[in-house]
């Protein structure tokens, strides 16, 4: 049978190519053979350039991410400083106009002198005058300030012991912790009932010294404890915070030191990680009959809604705090669902003792949503202090009187 010679005919997907193709004529092109439309070759690279860049953002970010996350899990003593000294004179101070130094009420002020980079303290007292760009301010200070000097506005109002800050007798007791010594300020009371204060991360003892002074007048014996990793205090093998899963032990072990003391009651009173560690010392401890109350201010309660409040206020995309929340988890070796109090209360019917929550609602560290969330929770069991504006643990300083009214008569109440 003849057999057809004929070509077939091209179909339409390769005349559609061929008439693509560039002619011999074409510029950069061999003779009688088709080149790659210069179009795809730049979508390839184009491609192999955003593969590239995305690359090194997810990269970049990760690292960032990993550097942040040891930020908050390593102690630190070198709080970052995130403004500036525009004048100072006798008694005075002018900063920059920013929601931290134009927020009424009394905090305290650090700054790094540039010769020397050692860092100074003083308090900042009442606003005296501010315009668009400046805010002049009461400063009590040893050593003021040159211009141009680094520095931040802290909740911290005084950085010394409470005997040089207060002028109150106070002794430097240890309490034998499973570490070893862990080192601690008392100050004698009249009463039985001791308060027990619990700082947050980075914060130190000089935090507690805000409410000491109250305490102290009450007939409160007051213990403000350090826990493992602390500056002074014993280190274990990871030297890495654990957000209470591991200090919680360290607050088991000052109830005991302050029971063998005489203590009838305790009042646990912590701030930001510090009421992390109190609700994890309660729901884990083998024996809470002690306490008698509990005080919480800006309580880190749900570490993961912390972390997407601080990833939010960085203005980064919601699955960023996602991924910082599993970082932080591995280089602190904890699972935040474990140290999760909303979620813990909820499992085990709530709290047991009388709980007074403070929490402002300028928080941009711990959101104020979680405090709102555990009373709404527990309603006849927590008392919610909102405390408009006020900063992270900002609440005592935002009004130092209506702060010391909700806690006398909580205490008189539970105590």
């Amino acid at each position: 049978m003849p057999h057809d010679r004929t070509p077939p005919e091209a179909t339409a997907p390769e005349t559609a190519a061929t008439e693509a193709a560039p002619t011999d004529s074409a510029p950069g092109c061999r003779p009688r053979r088709p080149c790659r439309p210069r179009r795809s070759r730049l979508r390839r690279r184009l491609a192999a350039g955003l593969a590239g860049v995305l690359a090194l953002a997810v990269g970049g970010t990760a690292g960032l991410l990993w550097f942040a996350a040891g930020r908050l899990v390593r102690p630190m003593d070198d709080t970052p400083l995130n403004t500036y000294i525009v004048a100072s004179a006798p008694g005075t101070v002018t900063l920059p106009a920013t929601a931290d130094s134009r927020y009424p009420g009394t905090f305290g002020l650090i700054w790094q002198d540039k010769e020397t980079d050692r860092r100074h303290h003083g308090t900042l007292g009442p606003v005296l005058a501010s315009d668009d760009d400046t805010v002049t301010r009461e400063l009590t200070a040893d050593t003021p300030p040159a211009p141009r000097a680094e520095a931040k506005v802290i909740v911290t109002v005084w950085n010394s012991d409470p005997g040089r800050a207060l002028g109150l007798d106070h002794q430097d007791v240890t309490y034998p912790g499973e570490l070893g010594p862990m080192p601690a300020w008392f100050l004698p009371g009249t009463g039985t009932t001791w308060v027990i204060q619990v700082h947050g991360l980075g914060a130190g003892r000089a935090a507690g010294l805000r409410t000491m002074s109250q305490l102290h007048d009450l007939g409160h014996p007051v213990l403000d404890i350090t826990y493992r990793n602390d500056p002074g205090a014993p280190r274990d093998s990871s030297n890495t915070r654990h957000f209470g899963d591991t200090e919680w032990r360290d607050l088991d072990a000052a109830v005991r030191y302050a029971r063998d003391r005489g203590a009838t009651g305790v009042v646990l009173l912590g701030h930001s990680m510090g009421g992390g560690i109190v609700e994890t010392y309660l729901q884990r401890a083998a024996d809470t009959s002690a306490v008698r109350a509990v005080v919480l201010d800006s309580p880190a309660l749900d570490y993961r809604a912390t972390l997407d409040t601080i990833v939010s206020g960085l203005g980064l995309p919601a699955p960023v705090a996602a991924l910082q929340a599993g970082i932080v988890g591995l280089r602190s070796d904890v699972d935040l669902d474990d140290i999760d109090a909303l979620a813990a209360n909820r499992r085990t019917g709530g709290p047991q003792q009388p709980v007074l929550l403070f929490h402002g609602t300028g928080d941009t560290v711990v959101p104020y949503a979680t405090s709102a969330e555990f009373a709404r929770d527990w309603p006849d069991k927590v008392r919610l202090v909102t405390v408009e504006g006020a900063s992270h643990t900002g609440a005592w300083n935002a009004d130092p009187i209506a702060y010391a009214e909700e806690l006398a008569a909580f205490l008189a109440r539970h105590t």
